[in-house]
């Protein structure tokens, strides 16, 4: 519950009711009190309220006449009357003013939790029904507007409510979703939400004072909306919507408002060279082109799609399909979903906008895959370097020698080969010859200096040496270790 006012002219006993309302366990945002009928409907004139606890005797304006005052207003609140027993006769009254209920004073603190308790349930059932209605009606004016049948039944109802609250003469106008826009037309409320679009119903004069917005730039409205020419029939609503539609798409292009059906003169040849640009094959050349290093084939592909497009010789219908194909094949080569950003091109104001969205998301998914390209040839040649180093780790080996043998620079094999097996190549190597030569002393009966040199170790010493540092014993220690095991 949003607010409940108490209207009781005795200081004492209408601090104690709102004490008792803001206990009672039913929650409310704001409990407002006033001392006689004038100063509650001032309150009332400019702010909802939902519940009205209100007093029968009081100076100025008493309970009755507040009550009979208020329903001059559009919203009215659920109204308590609370006095004595000896007002019960104007009680009886005020109930036929449509009051709810009628309590005794004293007011006892359970009877106006029961109240409270009940009022609530009945407020928050009758919000949920009013918040269902409005969606219904929403889902319904978008089917009319997209996909529905223009002598439906219920446009009757419809009509006599853009009638009531528009007037016999309508417009509709679609503006893309933008936080700007809709801060500029906070006073309207969007009938529908469609791609991206909010789509309204606007009076004549109202369409006249966007009109004037949308002329000037400044507003930062201008080429995001379309607005159609007034219709007095339901029954166009559909017309309307797409003739909106329509004004806006064409507004995207020419980056300034439209406010007629004429469309520019564009020579037959020019339009077959947009739809080429539009085709399959067109549009499978700029996918393919994306991840390559030719950076500026790709740039110059997209500018002649722009460029043909700015200059009309692509219809929106061929535009928005060419995109869409765009996204899809993208996804299917790349694994990627671009469609979020660039899937749907009239969310954006203009070409020109959807242009840099569009450029920086490719040339981002370029970096990528290039990067990702690199990463691969990396990878490959560490399993190259790993496989030479198995076969050759019993010879003189080096990290020059591996590192040219797979064409990479000194420094940059090091941090890759690192990366790649988690130990550093000199360890790497040591892991690979003491494995060996632990193998060879259990399992054959050569001399520890000869093992020493078959993993490739020229210096006994040092074969010794590395191999106690490793296992933790000498080898001739493993070996007597690993017999007596056996």
């Amino acid at each position: 519950m949003q607010t409940v006012l108490v209207v009781e002219d005795e200081k004492l006993i209408r601090q104690g009711i709102s004490t008792m309302i803001k206990r009672c366990g039913v929650p409310v945002d704001e409990v407002i009190e006033c001392a006689n009928g004038l100063k509650a409907m001032e309150v009332l004139r400019d702010k909802h309220v939902d519940v009205m606890f209100t007093d029968i005797r009081m100076p100025k304006m008493n309970g009755i006449e507040l009550v009979k005052e208020m329903q001059s207003l559009e919203d009215t609140p659920i109204t308590i009357a609370v006095s004595g027993y000896d007002d019960f006769s104007y009680a009886v009254e005020m109930m036929r003013q449509g009051v709810r209920e009628y309590i005794l004073k004293p007011v006892e603190r359970d009877k106006l939790r029961e109240v409270m308790e009940k009022l609530e349930k009945e407020i928050s059932q009758k919000n949920d029904v009013a918040q269902k209605t409005e969606k219904l009606g929403k889902r319904f004016l978008k089917y009319i507007l997209t996909d529905g049948n223009e002598d439906h039944e219920d446009l009757d109802i419809i009509g006599r409510r853009i009638r009531a609250d528009i007037g016999e003469e309508y417009h509709i106008l679609a503006v893309i979703r933008n936080d700007d826009i809709q801060k500029d037309l906070a006073e309207l409320t969007p009938i529908a939400e469609i791609d991206g679009t909010d789509v309204f119903i606007i009076s004549n004069s109202k369409m006249a004072e966007i009109r004037n917005r949308l002329s000037d730039e400044t507003e930062g409205i201008v080429s995001a909306a379309g607005i159609s020419d007034g219709y007095n029939d339901p029954k166009d609503l559909k017309k309307a919507y797409l003739q909106a539609k329509e004004r806006r798409e064409k507004a995207f292009f020419s980056e300034e408002i439209v406010l007629s059906d004429d469309d520019i003169k564009v020579p037959e040849p020019l339009y077959e060279n947009g739809k080429k640009l539009c085709d399959k094959t067109a549009v499978s050349a700029r996918v393919q082109l994306t991840g390559t290093e030719r950076a500026e084939a790709l740039e110059k592909e997209w500018n002649a799609f722009f460029t043909a497009a700015r200059r009309r010789q692509i219809k929106p219908e061929d535009f928005d399909s060419a995109m869409s194909l765009f996204v899809q094949e993208y996804s299917n080569v790349y694994k990627k979903d671009i469609g979020e950003r660039v899937g749907r091109p009239y969310i954006y104001g203009t070409l020109s906008e959807y242009k840099e969205i569009l450029f920086e998301t490719v040339f981002e998914e370029n970096s990528r895959l290039l990067e990702r390209a690199g990463e691969g040839q990396t990878e490959k040649k560490m399993q190259k370097a790993v496989e030479y180093i198995r076969n050759n780790y019993s010879t003189d080996i080096n990290m020059a020698v591996v590192s040219n043998y797979v064409s990479m620079n000194y420094s940059l094999f090091s941090t890759a080969f690192k990366n790649y097996t988690g130990i550093n190549f000199v360890s790497y190597i040591r892991e690979l010859r003491i494995d060996e030569a632990k193998r060879l002393l259990k399992e054959t009966d050569m001399r520890v200096n000869e093992i020493g040199q078959k993993v490739g170790y020229d210096n006994d010493k040092h074969f010794m040496k590395n191999f106690k540092e490793f296992v933790g014993v000498s080898p001739t220690e493993y070996r007597r270790n690993t017999a007596n095991n056996t």
